[in-house]
Formats: C-alpha cells, sequence, structure tokens
C-alpha cells in the first residue's frame, strides 16, 4: 500500500525524488497519472509524472486534484516542484492543498510546507528570494527561458501569481531544531515557506514539521524540489512494508587515520549517525560503557529517521589502544564483534526481521573475522570488488541470512572510498529489496513512464 504520493510536473524531477525514496528501500515505482491507482497497492512511493509544467494552469490543476483522489489515503503527499520555481508552481500547490484538505477530518490543520532550496544543485532560499548558485533567478540564464522565462526570484510573489493562499514566512535564523517546531506551529497561514541555505537546514526543517505533527496533529503537504519531502517522509517514520528492513549498519573497528578520514568525508554528505565506542572504556570491567553502548545501537537500529546509515566506530587513538596490556588488545575485537551481535539479535527477537539491518559495512580486519563469526555466518558469497581490497557480497547464514556486506581493511583506499562502497552497498540492498518482493508478489506491475519530448 502506497505510503507516499509525489506528484511531479516533469519525468526528470519525477525520477530524481523517487530515487531519494529508493536508496533507503522504500519500493518506488514512477508512472502516469492514469496509472496511479494501478500500482498504489505494490509500492511504497508512487510517484506520479503529469508533465504538467508548460500546460495551461487549470489543466494542471486538475491532473493533481486527480491523482491524490485516486491514490487518497496516504501518509504524506508530496508535490515537487521546479528548483528554479518555473511551471504552474502556485496553481499545483493550491490543487494539492484542496485536495488534502477535502479529505481530512475538518477540525484538522493542514499546511503546506514549501521548502525551495535544493542545496546540493546550487539552489538556496534567503529571505524569502530563490538564489541559483548566488543568484537571483531573474538575474540568470533563466530570464531568457522561453517557455517561462523567470522575470522575479520572490517565492510570494511567484505563488500570487496563481493563487491567493496566505503565506508565512519563516527566515533562515528561526531554521534551528530549538527554534523551528514553534515557528511551524504559529500562526494560520495554510502555506509556510522556509529559508535554507545547507543540507542541515533541510533535516531540521522536516524534524520540526514531524514534531509539530506530533504535537497538534497538523497534516502537511510537502512541496519542495525533491529533498524535505524525502526528509519529512523518514522524520514521520513512513517506511516500506514487505521486503524491507532497518537502516545500513557499519562497523568500524579499525582506528588508522585513513579510517578516520573516509569517516569524516561521509560525515560531510550528511549520510551518516555515528555511535561511539571507546576501546578503553569497554575494556575496563568497571564499566557500563558497554551497557550504554549498546542501547543506543539498538536505538538507532530500530528507529526510522534519516540518514539511515548507522557506524558503530571505535573512537579510542591507537596510541590509547597500545597502551593497553597485550591481552586486552588481542581480546578487544571480539569484544567489539559480541556486543554488536548481541544488539543485532536483541532487535531480532523483540522487532523482528524487518529493524534488522538491511545492509553491512564492516573495516578492520580482526574485527570482521570476529563479528561474521558472532553472528554464526557460515559463508560469504563474493561479488567483486568495490575498490582493490574492498569485497562486496552477500552473507550466508545466521540471522543476517542474504544480507548484503561490503568488507574492507583499514588502510585501504582513499578518503572517498567510504562513500563508493556505502553507494555500493545501497545499490545491492536495493536489488535485493526488489528480488524479495517480486517473490511475495502474484505479479510485478511494470513501471510506466511517458516521455516529455
Amino acid at each position: 500500500m502506497a505510503q507516499v504520493l509525489v506528484v511531479a510536473d516533469d519525468l526528470t524531477g519525477a525520477n530524481a525524488t523517487g530515487a531519494r525514496f529508493a536508496r533507503t528501500g522504500m519500493r518506488v515505482a514512477t508512472v502516469t497519472p492514469e496509472h496511479v491507482s494501478r500500482v498504489a497497492d505494490d509500492y511504497d512511493v508512487v510517484v506520479a509524472n503529469l508533465d504538467s509544467r508548460h500546460v495551461p494552469a487549470e489543466q494542471a490543476a486538475d491532473l493533481v486534484t486527480d491523482v491524490i483522489e485516486a491514490v487518497w489515503p496516504v501518509g504524506l503527499v508530496v508535490k515537487r516542484t521546479d528548483s528554479t520555481l518555473r511551471g504552474n508552481v502556485g496553481a499545483e500547490l493550491e490543487a494539492a492543498y484542496d485536495a488534502v484538505r477535502e479529505r481530512v477530518p475538518a477540525e484538522t490543520r493542514v499546511r503546506v510546507l514549501f521548502v525551495p532550496a535544493f542545496p546540493g544543485s546550487g539552489r538556496i532560499t534567503e529571505d524569502g528570494v530563490q538564489l541559483l548558485h548566488g543568484r537571483p533567478l531573474e538575474h540568470t540564464e533563466l530570464a531568457q527561458d522561453p517557455l517561462c522565462p523567470m522575470t522575479t526570484s520572490v517565492i510570494s510573489d511567484i505563488l500570487a501569481e496563481q493563487t491567493d493562499l496566505a503565506v508565512r514566512h519563516v527566515p533562515v535564523r528561526q531554521v534551528t531544531q530549538t527554534m523551528l517546531t514553534a515557528e511551524l506551529l504559529a500562526g494560520d497561514e495554510p502555506v509556510v515557506v522556509c529559508d535554507a541555505g545547507t543540507e542541515q537546514h533541510l533535516t531540521d526543517i522536516a524534524d520540526a514539521a514531524a514534531a509539530a505533527h506530533h504535537e497538534d496533529g497538523t497534516v502537511w503537504l510537502a512541496v519542495d524540489p525533491g529533498p524535505t519531502g524525502a526528509l519529512l517522509a523518514y522524520a514521520l517514520r513512513l517506511r516500506g512494508q514487505a521486503g524491507s528492513r532497518g537502516p545500513l549498519l557499519g562497523v568500524a573497528g579499525s582506528t588508522t587515520d585513513l579510517t578516520r578520514r573516509q569517516l569524516a568525508t561521509v560525515a560531510r554528505t550528511g549520510a551518516v549517525r555515528f555511535v561511539d565506542l571507546d576501546a578503553v572504556l569497554l575494556s575496563d570491567p568497571d564499566s557500563d560503557h558497554a551497557d550504554t553502548v549498546a542501547a543506543e545501537l539498538a536505538h538507532q537500529l530500530t528507529s526510522s529517521g534519516f540518514p539511515d546509515f548507522c557506524v558503530l566506530r571505535v573512537v579510542t587513538t591507537s596510541e590509547r589502544v597500545r597502551e593497553l596490556p597485550v591481552q586486552t588488545r588481542a581480546e578487544l575485537p571480539g569484544k567489539v564483534a559480541g556486543l554488536v551481535a548481541d544488539v543485532v539479535n536483541e532487535v531480532a527477537d523483540t522487532t523482528g526481521t524487518h529493524a534488522l539491518p538491511s545492509g553491512l559495512f564492516l573495516t578492520g580486519g580482526d574485527l570482521i573475522a570476529s563479528l561474521l563469526d558472532e553472528l554464526d555466518v557460515h559463508s560469504v558469497d563474493i561479488g567483486g570488488e568495490v575498490v582493490p581490497l574492498a569485497v562486496h557480497g552477500h552473507v550466508g547464514g545466521g540471522p543476517l541470512d542474504g544480507t548484503p556486506i561490503v568488507a574492507k581493511g583499514g588502510l585501504v583506499g582513499d578518503d572517498i572510498t567510504l562513500v563508493e562502497c556505502l553507494a555500493k552497498l545501497r545499490r545491492a540492498v536495493q536489488t535485493r529489496l526488489h528480488q524479495v518482493h517480486s517473490e511475495v508478489s502474484e505479479h510485478v506491475v511494470p513501471t510506466l513512464l511517458r516521455d516529455p519530448a
């Protein structure tokens, strides 16, 4: 059953937005409007390509209304807009708002969360103005766009061309985790436009909107070029159904400088949550550090938030580890492996297989051997190398039987190798989920696309 409906105005944007959901294991189909009801029962996310950017505003609005009616109810409607705000932005936003408003109880507040920023592509919003690589839209080549020339970058003015819905503006100085929820709960304007200049801003906005939903039941309609709608779905804990699993699990037992740089590179992408382990405290029989780390790791594995890559990392420096007695040092990989295996088995026993890691990234040779043994893995089906000495495949046996894995030594690769390994692991997880879905479905509905050309 579809949990998210993405309503897009062109095929490129439709597929790019769908990919953001697919990377977390949700089953996604991009379809034309007449086929949305066909796939709603078979996919977690239905992406409707309306191909409506350059049609008359009234026609575009009707298409939006029709697809929402065809798929409703869903957990979240995302109206995907052009990242430079071309097309029928106001008309489609209002049509989506009205369609959702008509389908929820009258006493429930419905609001539009409009976040036009896409920092990864050079689109940011400052003081309610959309900038492309630091320049207002009308001062770029978009001013000469043959189909939709941009004459303004003021978002409220762009909306006002096609809708009378009132707009509340949240400036970037308010976009913090501590202040934003109150800002999103304040006022009664149907549309809330948020400034954003970084990926962290987008995450904070999504988390605050989810908190507002839990506090007063606000139903959000996400309107954005792609990132924020996906982040909001994660924050609202919308997840896939049959065949879905928990986050990717990384265990970094290596304490080399290269491993630290690789982890730092991934951290700069915002795609990781860390659980830190101090090897010295772990070795102290009087410390409760192991229990604390295990509890935090279990929490991260059973939380469906974004990002979906959780890494248990040993933060003790090599110098401090060398200060430990030789026998204590020799026992460390087994202690770390035992802790992780205990958490995985506990998660399997208490929450079921849906919260087990969907993929494994392991680094540190001694740790890898110990952990696979602790998890009762009897084989690793090797698929190949991501880079030399970093292999990918699937584990055989134990609670994670069939789970994709990438494993490498602590001195393998360069600063971006972990990013490459993570990309390979995500692709392997997605392939496995599609295989599982095919096995449990009576039939597979084909993805139906229409090329705008």
